[in-house]
């Protein structure tokens, strides 16, 4: 008896761990896995990504005809302004130094811009990079050229008065207005705006043969790019002309009409069918299933129902009696 006391105890003990670590360990409640579906709708959407390689601009082609046009505008007046000093006032020996230094402003604000609309034009438009190329070479030889007509670069050789100067500079810059033909070849304003754009500046040439100096082709040139930008801004707002630019959006036209807005439709109300009514349907349709059907077996029949009935030479014969007959 008193071993089996002692022993009670150590079972007793041997439970009572058991149930200690038992309580020890807190039942942990099963994970549950999340819905792919809720993970996707709460999750934040992200932008759609753009498609490589795809230039978006903050500027359009129409942003560049207006400065564009604002450039060459700017560059006249100066040519204006200089004429004005130079003959006048710089003849008698007196310089304003502020009335140059406003305007040689006026004529670098003006390249400024004008170099702007073709570094944008570049950029903006796909592919035509025989334009682009030309455009950018225009864009220097201009500079280069106002620089030594007013002496600011020291080289000798330079003769603005010379007429051969003068041509080339002409042809250079009637083959850059050419080019623009590519922005949408094909379209008949376009060529015409161009047509003119060129044939304003081969114009150029009668100064050179008056014995004018390279900038009043120059200016010439201006008022002929003044004339092309307005033209084709114009021509872009009615949507005439449209170039294929990075970032363009397909532009979708739907029709809609309210003629008939305010008129009623008749809507025709079917009576319920009645037993009587379906009764009949039914009579209807087994009299079209006992009606007798024609097969045609025989060639002759056959053929005579695809191509047509032969008329029987008999008649024939019997017409032509009658016509011996009548001659009798």
């Amino acid at each position: 008896m008193a071993n089996k006391q002692r022993k009670q105890p150590a079972a007793s003990v041997k439970e009572s761990r058991k149930t200690a670590g038992k309580s020890r360990k807190l039942p942990q409640e099963p994970k549950q896995k999340p819905d792919a579906g809720k993970e996707r709708k709460s999750a934040p959407q992200e932008p759609k990504k753009k498609k490589a390689g795809e230039k978006i601009r903050n500027y359009t082609l129409l942003d560049c005809m207006k400065i564009g046009r604002l450039g060459n505008i700017m560059f006249v007046v100066f040519i204006i302004i200089c004429l004005i000093y130079y003959y006048s006032i710089a003849r008698k020996g007196t310089y304003i130094i502020p009335f140059e230094v406003v305007a040689y402003g006026i004529e670098a604000l003006g390249f400024a811009l004008f170099t702007t609309s073709v570094i944008w034009i570049d950029r903006l438009v796909r592919a035509r990079v025989v334009m682009k190329v030309l455009l950018l070479i225009y864009i220097v030889t201009e500079v280069v050229l106002m620089l030594l007509e007013f002496q600011f670069l020291p080289w000798t050789y330079y003769n603005g008065i010379s007429i051969v100067t003068v041509i080339v500079h002409v042809i250079f810059s009637a083959a850059v207005s050419f080019s623009l033909l590519m922005l949408e070849p094909h379209n008949k304003r376009v060529e015409i705006i161009v047509g003119i754009t060129t044939a304003i500046i081969l114009a150029g040439m009668f100064f050179g043969a008056a014995g004018y100096r390279v900038y009043a082709s120059i200016l010439l040139n201006a008022f002929a790019y003044i004339f092309f930008f307005t033209a084709m801004k114009r021509q872009i707002e009615l949507e005439e002309v449209l170039v294929d630019c990075y970032g363009d959006q397909a532009k979708v036209t739907s029709f809609s009409s309210t003629m008939f807005e305010n008129t009623p439709t008749l809507i025709e109300r079917r009576k319920p069918a009645t037993l009587k009514d379906k009764v009949k349907d039914v009579r209807n349709r087994l009299s079209l299933e006992n009606e007798e059907k024609i097969v045609l077996t025989d060639k002759d029949e056959k053929f005579e129902y695809e191509f047509g009935v032969q008329e029987d030479d008999e008649y024939d014969d019997y017409d032509d009696d009658g016509m011996d007959g009548d001659d009798k």
